[in-house]
């Protein structure tokens, strides 16, 4: 415990210490934030905050996984497992299953704490149902399309009822309908699925001041990992719990967001970069520390990196820096077509090797590249693994495509 700020650069010092009202730490890509996150709770404890007072969201279960993992051995698992410590969903769970009876949806239908949460071929079978019962085209009503769009919609707080009342076109209206029995399904089954998690624990504390009260007396600091990725309903979340949807806060407590504009990537999935760039002005008297030494990369790879995002329009100025030195020089090469960028990977990795491939990963932005850069692979013998997806050929629609080419080329 005497040793929590040890090891801290002078900023990650200041962001510790800052235990009162709103602090916006900027942290750029590795300069710390996990270890100044943890430093922070372990050091609210330290100055007599009680350990069931401190919620922290983490983006990621690994993410909250190893965050208690490290208090624990800065703590003691007996004083960790009295914090809140995890994802929005997974928090968002906790307090559902306490309160969700105190929650009544449009319908008056109200779910008990033994409710269900349906998983992605859960609710897709209740899309299905849903247009076969409407008798509507699934061709023209694709299941997963219709899913997407009920799931964005719960994204930005539109129950089924709220989608209604702006879908304007034909089309819009039907897949309201779809929506309208998607919910009915779920709710007679005492279920709720992933994306109803954040979205009914938000409207159960703006329908319950009793409920919100309970939470916010309980968590009087509260932090938040990966900021720049929230969306609008984990936007509110946050901030009723910490303001009790008041403007007058005590100064005992503190809110604490970490993120980072220039990472800000999970747009597709409703999260909104403005929500950081707009924290100052939400939160009066907030204060900004930026975090921009990296422990990670040399030089070379953060100027190339700062040349990039700094062409960026709507972001907060930072530079990050290394104590690493300048490091190896980057080279890039700009291929005609994919065949060619997979042939020079391959032919590149074979001249430098001296036959150990472990060393060597290769990254590619979609899984359709994997193909050419596993063909030419193949072609100079060099032994590879995919992670996080299948092989190219293994694929199930790309074998069901040579198998009937093979059956084309050979009838028998």
């Amino acid at each position: 415990m005497e040793n929590i700020l040890n090891n801290l650069n002078e900023r990650q010092v200041e962001a510790v210490k800052t235990t009162k009202g709103p602090l916006l730490i900027l942290a750029g890509a590795g300069s710390g934030k996990t270890k100044v996150l943890t430093s922070r709770i372990a050091y609210l404890v330290q100055n007599g905050v009680k350990p069931r007072e401190i919620l922290a969201v983490t983006f990621t279960n690994k993410a909250a996984k190893e965050m208690r993992e490290r208090l624990g051995n800065i703590l003691g698992e007996e004083t960790v497992k009295y914090m809140w410590v995890g994802t929005f969903h997974s928090i968002c769970g906790r307090i559902l299953r306490q309160d969700i009876e105190n929650y009544a949806f449009q319908s008056g239908k109200k779910l008990d704490h033994n409710f269900t949460i349906y998983d992605d071929s859960d609710c897709m079978a209740v899309v299905k149902n849903a247009l076969k019962k409407l008798n509507l085209d699934d061709k023209v009503y694709q299941p997963k399309y219709v899913r997407t769009v009920i799931s964005n919609a719960k994204n930005k707080m539109e129950d089924a009822h709220r989608f209604a009342t702006f879908a304007r076109d034909f089309k819009a209206q039907k897949i309201a309908a779809v929506f309208e029995e998607y919910e009915n399904t779920l709710n007679n089954n005492n279920a709720i699925d992933f994306d109803d998690m954040l979205m009914l624990a938000v409207k159960l504390f703006e329908q319950n001041p009793e409920v919100r009260e309970k939470y916010f007396s309980r968590f009087e600091h509260i932090l938040v990992d990966e900021f720049q990725d929230t969306n609008i309903a984990q936007y509110k979340l946050v901030n009723m719990l910490y303001t009790n949807l008041s403007d007058k806060i005590p100064e005992s407590r503190s809110l604490c967001v970490v993120g980072d504009v220039d990472q800000s990537i999970y747009s597709w999935r409703g999260a909104d970069y403005k929500i950081i760039l707009g924290f100052q002005k939400d939160f009066m008297n907030s204060k900004v520390i930026k975090l921009e030494q990296n422990y990670r990369s040399t030089e070379n790879i953060l100027k190339a990196a700062n040349a990039i995002i700094e062409n960026n329009e709507e972001r907060v100025d930072k530079v990050l820096f290394s104590n690493k030195g300048d490091g190896e020089k980057i080279h890039y090469y700009e291929a005609q077509d994919d065949s060619d960028e997979a042939n020079y990977i391959a032919t590149t990795i074979k001249a430098s090797c001296d036959g150990d491939y472990n060393k060597y990963a290769i990254l590619y932005r979609t899984n359709a590249q994997s193909r050419a850069i596993e063909e030419a692979c193949m072609a100079n013998s060099i032994p590879y693994k995919v992670y996080g997806g299948m092989k190219f050929y293994d694929r199930q629609e790309i074998k069901d495509a040579i198998a009937y080419l093979k059956l084309i080329y050979n009838p028998n």
